[in-house]
């Protein structure tokens, strides 16, 4: 990556960290995540560092080596699910009895909602019909919208350019490309999964993409952790691929949201943790990045079968 590039990266990272730095420090997420919200000048610089970052940098990656590229990962993987038979697919791998309703496309077109957009990446694809939101947006075609924030209803109602609630049971697709990781808390990701279960129609797909440039086994803990926790809200991971630069997984909604206790929320909220969330946000980015979650060898060998490719 160019100069300019790294420099960019750095204004992202320098944003994640010192969301960590603050949690860290206090504790409270709630006045930690809303003192963020209100800072205009960081959340404008953040989004115009990203869009410029995705857009000069890595759409140039995107051109020259495309298997690299989580956009054209996500597009491929909903070719695959909605118009060549990977639904029926599914279906029939459910072993259910249940009478599956029939997911209709509304003319033709995937509803997707995409979360933390910054530009509306898949706005180009003629078969999607794409709803993009972000905290604070940098082109006009992505709508404002705090989605931990956002009530959830019969209807969507956008007034404007914002977005004042989601309808339930409404999209085909969510999309959380390299969304997760911008919260400083495992119970802000939960949050975020559990109003996607909500938002999704029944055998929709929950698309998360997280970065890391380790080997595929250096963090198949953490894979595994968010696994187990999406599967006790009715969420089963039926494709995970590693990339050069991210971990890229497709869950379909199989079930209504089951009724949990509040411990059970819990316990399942802190297993959406990523590996920055046990180092000191005093600590150099340095060290960040030669430390590691540490495994036993039967989750080094899981995380083998999570190589390239490996279909769940």
């Amino acid at each position: 990556m160019s100069n300019d590039g790294r420099m960019l990266a750095n204004i992202v990272k320098n944003v994640h960290k010192r969301l960590r730095q603050e949690f860290y420090k206090t504790g409270d997420m709630e006045s930690v995540w809303m003192n963020h919200c209100g800072n205009m000048t960081c959340l404008k610089k953040y989004a115009s560092s990203m869009h410029k970052l995705a857009t000069e940098h890595w759409e140039q990656l995107r051109v020259s080596n495309p298997a690299t590229s989580r956009i054209n990962w996500t597009w491929s993987f909903l070719q695959y699910y909605f118009f060549t038979g990977g639904l029926e697919l599914h279906r029939q791998k459910s072993n259910s009895d249940a009478e599956w309703p029939k997911l209709i496309l509304k003319e033709s077109k995937v509803t997707v909602l995409d979360v933390g957009s910054c530009y509306n990446p898949f706005g180009e694809y003629e078969e999607l019909d794409v709803l993009s939101i972000d905290l604070c947006p940098a082109v006009e075609s992505v709508y404002q919208c705090d989605f931990l924030k956002v009530p959830l209803g019969k209807t969507t109602v956008i007034d404007g350019q914002n977005v004042l609630s989601l309808a339930t049971n409404q999209f085909h697709c969510i999309v959380f490309s390299f969304l997760l990781e911008y919260f400083p808390s495992p119970s802000q990701r939960w949050t975020c999964c559990e109003k996607a279960q909500q938002l999704l129609l029944r055998e929709g797909i929950l698309i998360i993409i997280t970065p890391d440039s380790k080997a595929a086994h250096s963090n198949a803990k953490v894979m595994r952790s968010w696994r187990e926790a999406l599967s006790a809200i009715g969420f089963k991971r039926i494709k995970y691929e590693k990339l050069q630069h991210a971990h890229c997984m497709a869950f379909r909604k199989n079930s209504v949201e089951p009724e949990l206790k509040a411990e059970d929320r819990e316990l399942l909220a802190s297993k959406m943790y990523i590996p920055q969330d046990f180092y000191n946000p005093s600590d150099s980015s340095e060290n960040e990045e030669k430390d590691e979650i540490k495994f036993t060898e039967a989750e080094l060998a899981e995380g083998f079968t999570n190589l390239p490719m490996f279909d769940e």
